[in-house]
């Protein structure tokens, strides 16, 4: 049944029809690592890179009016990158905190950890907004006593945890994006934007169907991509294709006020397979190109 199900929500958007046309369905970005992976601004050269690709992220989000919250980590923030989280924050958009070195939990004590979180607190104040969310470096929440005394200390601070229901995998993408030489990545895109869309949808698809609705609306849905150089390029087709697939965005604060998603942590996260072929049929034909 459920092989069923998915057969035709592929069907349905191979033959450019919203795949959820019945009910309108809700989803927030969230946008780790900032200011930007890669690229370096210790040369003018490079820091106009940095730039640009950063105000394209910046420009699909506010052309497409879809609000954004992004996670800073502190000990990245160079002195030549406040701008770009200021201009980032200006533009309506949140910013939390997303640690100072973006260590895993799961490889150090709470009290170390705290103490990272209280560090990224206190260079980050002058951008971070209200509320105060907070994103756990690689989902990684810890367990037993561990994660608890952070959790305790998170809300002592006034912090609201931000959890993750789609993960993109976008740093894997991106990864594989650098390994194509810059000439010739240009005439590389276009295929490599179909894998990387095609991957986020089979990734919604599996965190619709591992949510239950509530008084028979859809839960609400968070997705997780980082700020690099592939979303510099594909973020507006990432958009349009939730748009076109009956998805409206809303704020984070939204997605958290009730019939969020199923959160996803390193413990009940499925292991990606980027390595497979993804099948032609699983691309929604009604992306953007």
């Amino acid at each position: 049944m459920l092989l069923r199900w998915t057969v035709v929500t592929l069907l349905l958007c191979a033959l450019n029809i919203p795949c959820f046309a019945v009910e309108e369905r809700e989803i927030a970005i969230t946008i780790d690592d900032l200011p930007f992976v890669g690229s370096g601004t210790s040369t003018p050269s490079s820091l106009k890179r940095t730039q640009d690709r950063f105000m394209a992220i910046v420009k699909a989000l506010v052309d497409n009016q879809v609000p954004a919250t992004g996670f800073a980590i502190g000990g990245a923030v160079a002195k030549n990158e406040w701008d770009l989280l200021e201009t980032f924050r200006n533009q309506g958009f949140s910013l939390g905190n997303h640690t100072y070195t973006h260590k895993s939990l799961g490889g150090m004590s709470a009290e170390k950890y705290i103490a990272d979180i209280e560090r990224a607190d206190v260079k980050l104040a002058p951008v971070m907004t209200e509320p105060k969310y907070f994103r756990y470096p690689y989902l990684s929440e810890g367990a037993g006593a561990k994660k608890q005394q952070v959790v305790d200390y998170l809300m002592a601070h006034q912090y609201t945890i931000a959890p993750v229901t789609i993960d993109s995998k976008d740093y894997e993408f991106n990864a594989q994006l650098y390994r194509i030489p810059y000439r010739k990545r240009a005439q590389s895109i276009g295929q490599f934007k179909k894998r990387y869309l095609a991957y986020i949808w089979k990734q919604t698809l599996a965190a619709e169907r591992r949510t239950k609705k509530t008084d028979g609306q859809p839960a609400k849905q968070i997705l997780l991509i980082h700020a690099n150089l592939l979303n510099s390029m594909c973020l507006e087709d990432v958009i349009q294709m939730y748009k076109k697939n009956g998805y409206k965005f809303i704020s984070l604060a939204d997605a958290l006020k009730g019939n969020t998603a199923q959160p996803l942590n390193d413990s009940n996260e499925a292991p990606s397979n980027l390595i497979e072929q993804i099948p032609k049929e699983a691309v929604p034909n009604n992306t953007a190109q």
